[in-house]
C-alpha cells in the first residue's frame, strides 16, 4: 500500500524544474537590472563630473544614483528624462557630449524642470528609461514623439496661445502665416477669427471687373499675379463660366456719375506725378516695387472698369465700406488723369474684349455661379449679403496636432508618414494623399507651409490649467468719435498706425502717446505736408491733401489724449548742457546712424530738426531704455545716466534749422 505522505517522483522533478527556472528568472532580471542602460549612464556621468569639476565643487554635488522623477501632477505626467541627462541645469556641462550636456540657452531659467518637466516642451515618452523607448526616435503607437529642429517650437504653442510668442519665432511664422492666408475663413481655429480675414465685398462688383479678366482670375489668380493672396480653387470651366456670371451680375451700388469728364483732356503723364506725389506706392505695389497693404496695382488696366476706378478714388468707402483706401482731396480732373495714368500706362496681358459680355444676363448660368460660390465657401473670405450664417466648409482645426495619421493616406509617398508630413503635404498639394481635397491649393513657399505645420502642430487637444497658459487676446477695436474719429475714419490712419494695440502696422509708430513726442506745431505742419524723417524707408506717409483745419483738429487731439504725463516736465535750455551733449553725441558715434547738419547716416530718423519736432522728456526717456519704448529697436541702449540723457536732450532740442544748425 502506497504511502500517502509520500508525493510522487515526477511532481518532485517538476518543482525542481520550477526552482531552477525561476532561479534563471530571478538571476536574468537582477543582471538585466544590475546592467540597466541607465545605471551605466550614471555610471559614466560620475566619471566625467570628476573630471569636470574640480575637488570642492565635486564635495558640494549631489550624489548620483537611481532612477530621477519629475511629477507634475497638475498635468497627470510623469518625466524621468533626467535619469539620464543629470548635466542638463548644470552649466558646467556646457561642452560635455549628449545625454550629460547643459541644457543650451537660457530656457531653464523661466522653464525650470521641477515646474515643467522636460516632454512637456520636447515631447517624448516621460516614463521610459531606455533611449529607445523615450521616443527619441519614432515608437509605434506613440503619438508624441521628441520634436527635433524647428519642430520643438510647436510645443512651445501648447501653454503660449498668443500670436506672438516672445522667443519663438517660427511658431509665431507660423501663425502670422495662418492669418495671412486667411484659414480661419474656412476653418475653427483656436485663437483665429474669420472675422479678420481680408477681402473685398462683391455685392456690386459687376460694375467694377473687366469680364477676360475675370475668367483669367478664376483660372488661377496666380496667372495675373504671382504674389496673389487668393488661391487657386481648381475650378472647372463650367464653374469658371457660372462664377463669372455671377459676379458679373453683382450690381448693387451703381458708381458714381463720370459722363461729365472729358476723358479726352486726360494727361496720363500729369496722373503719373500725382500717382507719386500722393506716394500711393507706400500703400501699392507697381512693377515689383512697393507696399502690399492694397492690391498690386502692375497690370490693373486689365482688371477694373473706367468709370468704377474714377468713383472708388473718389469715394472709396461708397461700395467699400471698410476699405483701408483713404479718401484723398483730389479734383475730378486730377482723378481723371491719375485714371488715365492706371488705365493706359499700367497694363497687363489680358486684354478688356471690345464685345460685352452678356453672361450675366443667363439666370441658369448665375444660379449655377451663385451654387459654385457657396460650394467652394467664397462667402467666408468675401461677405456677401445673405451669406453671412452660412456655415464654414472645412473641418474644425481644434485639436489637428494631435491629428492621428494611417500610412495608406501617403498613397506611395517617398515620406515617413507622420502628422508633420501629412500637413506639409496637405498644404503644398491639397490632392497629393488619398483623398480628394476641397481645400484650394495655396502658394506656399517650402518655407511658408513649414512654419504653417509649426503652428498647426501647436493646437493640441488637452485642456491645461489656466496657471499654464500664457494668452494675449486681440484688442477690441478702437473707434474714435466726433471729429477727431471722422477724419480717422476719412484718412484710414488706423489702416497703418495702432491705437491701444488695434490697427495696421504698415506704421511702426503706434499713436498712443505721439502727443508727448511730436510738437503740436510740427503735428500741424507735418499732417499737411508729410515729409520724410526716415529717408533710408520707402513707406511714406502720403500726402492726403489735408486742410489747415483738419491738421489743427488731429494735432489738437493727439496733444491732449494720445500723451503720457510721466514725459512732460519742465525743459529750460542749458548752454553747457547743450555742449556736453554734442560732445557726448559724437563721441557715441551716433551720427553713422542719423543725419545732423547734412552729414551722417540712413538708418535712424533725421534729426537735424528735433528742437521743432521733438519733446525733451521723449527724449531723455527714449535714451535711457529704447527697448521698452520699442521692443526690437536698432537704437543700441547705452546704459547712459539720467543726467547724460538730459545733456543729449539738451542737444538735440538745440537743433531747428533743419539743416543741422542751432539757435540758442
Amino acid at each position: 500500500m502506497r504511502n500517502p505522505q509520500t508525493s510522487p517522483l515526477r511532481l518532485h522533478q517538476a518543482f525542481a524544474v520550477l526552482g531552477v527556472a525561476f532561479l534563471a528568472i530571478f538571476a536574468w532580471v537582477f543582471f538585466k537590472e544590475y546592467l540597466a542602460e541607465w545605471r551605466t549612464i550614471q555610471a559614466q556621468f560620475r566619471r566625467l563630473e570628476r573630471r569636470v569639476k574640480d575637488p570642492h565643487a565635486l564635495s558640494l554635488a549631489p550624489p548620483v544614483g537611481g532612477i530621477q522623477q519629475i511629477w507634475l501632477t497638475d498635468l497627470d505626467r510623469v518625466d524621468r528624462c533626467t535619469t539620464c541627462h543629470l548635466g542638463v541645469d548644470d552649466p558646467s556641462f556646457a561642452s560635455a557630449p549628449q545625454p550629460f550636456t547643459a541644457h543650451p540657452g537660457a530656457w531653464l531659467r523661466t522653464h525650470s524642470p521641477d515646474r515643467f518637466g522636460c516632454t512637456v516642451c520636447h515631447g517624448g515618452q516621460g516614463e521610459a528609461t531606455t533611449h529607445a523607448d523615450a521616443a527619441h526616435h519614432r515608437v509605434p503607437y506613440w503619438p508624441e514623439p521628441i520634436r527635433a529642429g524647428e519642430l520643438i517650437e510647436a510645443n512651445c504653442g501648447t501653454c503660449h496661445r498668443q500670436r506672438v510668442v516672445p522667443q519663438a519665432f517660427w511658431l509665431t511664422s507660423g501663425r502670422e502665416q495662418i492669418a495671412r492666408a486667411g484659414c480661419a475663413a474656412c476653418h475653427d481655429i483656436p485663437g483665429f477669427s474669420g472675422a479678420e480675414v481680408r477681402a473685398p465685398r462683391l455685392e456690386s462688383v459687376g460694375y467694377k471687373l473687366q469680364p477676360a479678366w475675370v475668367n483669367v482670375w478664376l483660372a488661377n489668380p496666380s496667372d495675373y499675379l504671382s504674389q496673389a493672396r487668393m488661391p487657386n480653387f481648381r475650378l472647372t470651366p463650367d464653374e469658371i463660366a457660372g462664377l463669372s456670371a455671377f459676379l458679373l451680375a453683382q450690381r448693387a451700388v451703381a458708381p458714381l456719375d463720370s459722363s461729365a469728364i472729358d476723358w479726352g483732356q486726360a494727361n496720363p503723364q500729369r496722373g503719373r506725378t500725382l500717382f507719386g506725389e500722393a506716394r500711393c506706392v507706400t500703400c501699392h505695389m507697381v512693377d515689383g516695387r512697393g507696399g502690399t497693404l492694397g492690391p498690386d496695382l502692375s497690370a490693373v488696366a486689365s482688371k477694373v472698369r473706367r468709370e468704377w476706378l474714377f468713383s472708388f478714388l473718389k469715394d472709396p468707402m461708397r461700395d467699400q465700406p471698410d476699405a483701408v483706401m483713404l479718401r484723398y482731396r483730389f479734383t475730378d480732373e486730377e482723378i481723371r488723369d491719375l485714371v488715365a495714368y492706371l488705365t493706359t500706362e499700367l497694363l497687363g496681358s489680358t486684354e478688356p474684349s471690345a464685345t460685352p459680355d452678356l453672361r450675366y444676363q443667363s439666370p441658369t448660368l448665375v444660379e449655377q455661379g451663385r451654387e459654385a460660390f457657396v460650394r467652394h465657401g467664397c462667402y467666408g473670405c468675401h461677405r456677401f449679403a445673405g451669406m453671412e450664417n452660412l456655415p464654414k466648409i472645412g473641418p474644425s482645426l481644434v485639436g489637428v496636432g494631435d491629428k492621428p495619421v494611417e500610412p495608406a493616406e501617403f498613397k506611395g509617398k517617398t515620406v515617413v508618414p507622420t502628422l508633420p508630413n501629412w500637413l506639409f503635404l496637405k498644404l503644398r498639394e491639397p490632392d497629393a494623399l488619398l483623398a480628394a481635397s476641397r481645400m484650394p491649393t495655396y502658394a506656399f513657399t517650402e518655407m511658408e507651409a513649414a512654419v504653417v505645420v509649426i503652428g498647426l502642430l501647436s493646437i493640441r487637444k488637452t485642456e491645461l490649467p489656466a496657471s499654464r497658459v500664457t494668452t494675449a487676446p486681440q484688442p477690441e477695436p478702437y473707434q474714435p468719435q466726433g471729429a477727431f474719429g471722422a477724419l480717422v475714419s476719412r484718412y484710414r490712419c488706423l489702416s497703418c498706425h495702432r491705437v491701444g494695440g488695434s490697427g495696421g502696422t504698415l506704421s511702426t509708430v503706434p499713436l498712443d502717446r505721439i502727443g508727448s513726442q511730436l510738437q503740436r506745431t510740427y503735428l500741424i505742419d507735418y499732417l499737411q505736408n508729410p515729409g520724410a524723417v526716415r529717408v533710408g524707408i520707402e513707406e511714406r506717409m502720403p500726402k492726403f491733401g489735408m486742410t489747415a483745419e483738419e491738421a489743427r483738429t488731429l494735432a489738437d487731439y493727439m496733444s491732449t489724449v494720445f500723451v503720457d504725463d510721466s514725459l512732460d516736465g519742465p525743459f529750460k535750455p542749458d548752454p553747457e548742457a547743450t555742449r556736453r551733449g554734442e560732445r557726448l553725441f559724437e563721441a557715441l558715434g551716433c551720427r553713422s546712424c542719423h543725419i545732423v547738419g547734412g552729414r551722417g547716416g540712413y538708418v535712424g530718423p533725421d534729426l537735424g530738426d528735433s528742437g521743432r519736432r521733438l519733446k525733451p522728456g521723449w527724449i531723455e526717456a527714449w535714451l535711457t531704455d529704447p527697448e521698452g519704448w520699442k521692443p526690437g529697436t536698432l537704437q543700441p541702449n547705452y546704459g547712459l545716466r539720467a543726467e547724460e540723457a538730459r545733456d543729449l536732450a539738451a542737444y538735440l532740442m538745440s537743433l531747428t534749422s533743419g539743416v543741422g544748425g542751432r539757435t540758442r
